[in-house]
């Protein structure tokens, strides 16, 4: 799959992972922040979570943070009746995410692991659902830089 076409992109063709790699070169140098670009928190959990959006679609080696989210989500019996928490579902999880990234004291490196595991997270609870909208803006937002 091409985020990107030739023809009318802002940044030519890139392909899916193409701006995968390109925004793990941003997100790792700007959370080290020893250059030129030094992410702080919130820039670092926007851009962790554009990055997560753009591994989804990339898929290929991209697709190993998503698979590694749902091992740990499943091991915590999210979805199941069975989890040691009782029945816990996708949107408590990403109701969850959202909490921690308003009311934890967030550093560059959490911010960006908040955003990467909602970029997987938030998908899961549904089309439908309220979360749905920041991946929506996310792969609309890739679709315009790449084309």
């Amino acid at each position: 799959m091409y985020l990107a076409q030739a023809d009318g992109a802002a940044f030519g063709a890139l392909g899916a992972g193409g701006l995968a790699l390109a925004l793990t070169v941003l997100l790792v140098l700007g959370v080290r922040g020893q250059g030129r670009v030094r992410l702080r928190e919130n820039p670092a959990l926007i851009c962790g979570f554009i990055a997560g959006t753009a591994f989804s679609a990339a898929g290929a080696i991209w697709s190993n943070p998503e698979r590694l989210t749902q091992q740990g989500l499943t091991g915590l019996g999210v979805g199941s009746e069975s989890g040691p928490f009782g029945n816990v579902g996708v949107g408590a999880v990403s109701l969850i995410l959202l909490i921690l990234m308003l009311c934890w004291k967030l550093t560059p490196v959490r911010g960006a692991g908040l955003g990467l595991v909602a970029a997987v997270v938030w998908p899961l609870a549904g089309s439908s659902a309220v979360w749905a909208l920041p991946v929506e803006l996310a792969a609309a937002s890739l679709m315009m830089i790449g084309g």
